[in-house]
């Protein structure tokens, strides 16, 4: 059986400008270009989701299983401090 190679045998678009004139920012599938203004809402709202709904809720389950361990006695609160440094 022979088999297909598609990147030798892709055809250039005379409608897309050369690789090197083509900004970072240039979507090939839809011919658009995309304005910074809205990648940087696109990356911030990201980042608020990401947070809010992965890092906030893990670091408080790690805290207080943590804050478990150390009631329970499997680990040595901080004669000083208490359990504050390892939570």
């Amino acid at each position: 059986m022979a088999s297909v190679s598609t990147h030798g045998n892709q055809e250039k678009s005379p409608h897309l400008p050369p690789l090197s004139k083509q900004s970072l920012l240039f979507c090939p599938k839809s011919k658009l270009h995309i304005h910074r203004g809205e990648i940087a809402k696109i990356i911030r709202e990201c980042q608020e989701e990401s947070f809010w709904k992965r890092a906030l809720p893990f670091s408080l389950i790690s805290m207080l299983v943590t804050q478990g361990l150390v009631h329970q006695g499997y680990l040595a609160a901080n004669p000083r401090f208490g359990s504050l440094p390892k939570v």
